[in-house]
Parts: structure tokens; sequence; C-alpha cells
């Protein structure tokens, strides 16, 4: 007989609340150290922003909603990548508003250098993932911190091209879906501009509906393009939905798919900081 539930991996995460003295902002958060956490190693960071879908005051929401917080704690993951993982929960009070994100990006920015002062963190293995809203305050706090981040995994997301083309050095995985009608044409844009800049940038168009194994064939062919640091990755337009499932919105059914990809994820985890950063 059962006395309470259990959420394999979410309740792994420890849930903490931050009060940014320089934003006065309070930033509710779940935090996951790995199972045999030794503070004289050093682990990577990987931080990962939810959608504006799940915005409210259950700090354990960016946990159950899907993959993105989640996929970086599970057993196997971890068995290749021990990795201490922070998942913010925002609040009405958050947005992405302004070319930077303003207050928000720095209470993030606050929060990680927190995590890092207080747990045995590599300082050049931290990396940002988000969807969505999520995704855009990655780029709002990589335009306003440029050297904080090792990578990052963007899904689903954009922000301004203009304001994104300090980024051009920047090492990111980009995901989108062709169907989504702001992600994708922002993205492109932004990707316009970078190229412009003289950034190489590596392009692959993918089937969401393939399995798991031959899209993360497809991320290491597409990995093993040399010389560059930007990849951007699209799903065929209406293949993000399950056959028969066809309708909803691309935007939202491209993460399911992309925290799927475990090529993309390894590629995340073999980033570091070069010298010059």
């Amino acid at each position: 007989m059962n006395t309470k539930t259990i959420n394999l991996i979410v309740d792994d995460f420890k849930q903490y609340e931050f009060k940014d003295q320089a934003t006065g902002m309070s930033l509710p958060y779940n935090l996951y150290l790995p199972k045999n956490y030794d503070p004289k190693k050093s682990y990577p960071l990987v931080l990962f922003m939810h959608d504006a879908s799940v915005t409210g005051q259950q700090t354990t929401r960016t946990l159950t909603q899907g993959l993105g917080a989640v996929i970086w704690a599970t057993p196997a993951e971890q068995a290749k990548h021990p990795a201490i993982v922070l998942a913010p929960q925002f609040g009405n009070g958050f947005s992405t508003e302004g070319a930077t994100g303003d207050a928000t990006a720095d209470t993030v920015v606050h929060l990680v250098n927190s995590v890092a002062s207080q747990y045995s963190v590599d300082k050049n293995r931290i990396y940002t993932t988000g969807q969505s809203f999520g995704c855009m305050l990655s780029l709002a706090i990589m335009i306003r911190y440029p050297d904080l981040f090792a990578a990052s995994m963007l899904v689903a997301g954009q922000r301004d091209a203009q304001a994104t083309s300090v980024l051009q050095h920047n090492k990111m995985w980009i995901i989108v879906a062709e169907g989504d009608t702001r992600a994708f044409p922002g993205m492109n844009d932004s990707i316009a501009v970078w190229e412009k800049e003289g950034a190489k940038v590596s392009k692959a168009e993918w089937n969401a509906r393939d399995s798991e194994a031959k899209l993360s064939a497809d991320a290491k062919k597409q990995e093993a393009e040399a010389g560059d640091k930007i990849k951007y990755a699209t799903f065929i337009k209406g293949t993000v939905f399950p056959p028969g499932q066809e309708g909803g919105m691309e935007h939202m059914a491209t993460w399911p798919v992309a925290y799927r990809i475990e090529a993309v994820r390894d590629w995340l985890f073999a980033q570091r900081k070069s010298p010059a950063q």
C-alpha cells in the first residue's frame, strides 16, 4: 500500500529561494546535485529555464512540465555526465522585455554565481539551455554577460537580430521547427546577421519523427563539420507532431523532441570556455 506519491528524478531536486540583494527580486529554484557529490571534485553546471506556460508560484512546475530540466538528472545522463542542474521557477514578475532582459537577466546570473560559490562548480563548464521564454532569456543573459557560459542549447526561441549580433563567436546549438511562426524567422534573422559578420554556421534539416537514434546520428554528423561554433538545426515543417496528431503549435511541440537528442546533450558537455574567455 502506498502512503505517498513518488516522482522519479523530480524528487531528487531540492527547492530553495534566492533573494537578490542587488535587484530586489526573489527567485525560487530547483537544484540537483549528483548522487555521489564530492566537494573535492569539480562539476559542470546546467542552467535550464522554462517557457512562459508554467510561470507561477509552484517551484516544481518546471520539473514536471517536460524534459528540459530533468533530462540532465536522469541516471543514464548522470552516469555519463555527472553535473549540477539548476532550474529556476519564474513568477509573474519576471520578463524578457528590453534588449537584454534587464533585472531578470541580472537576477539569474546572480543566482548562478551564488550556486557556483556554494558548490564545487567548474567555472569553465557552465551551460545554459531553455525553451521559448527560457531560450529568449538565455540569449538576453548571453548578450549581457558574454563570458559566463561555455556553450548553450537554445530551443524554440528568438531575440532581436541586431541585439544578438554580439554572439557571433559563442558556441550555440539552436533548434527550431520550420512551422514555428516566431522562432523560425526570428532565428533566421540572427543567423543572417552572424554570417554577415563572418561567423560560420552549420545548418541541418531534421525529420522530428525519426527515432531518437537517427536524430542523434544526424546531430553527430552535423557536429563533425569542422570550424563552426554555431549549429542551427531545423525540424521539417509538420514533423514535430506524431502522425495523426497534426494541427497544434509547432512551437511547443519542438521541446520534447529537442531534449531527447542525446548527441546534442553530449556536445554541450564537451564544450569548455576558450582561453580568450
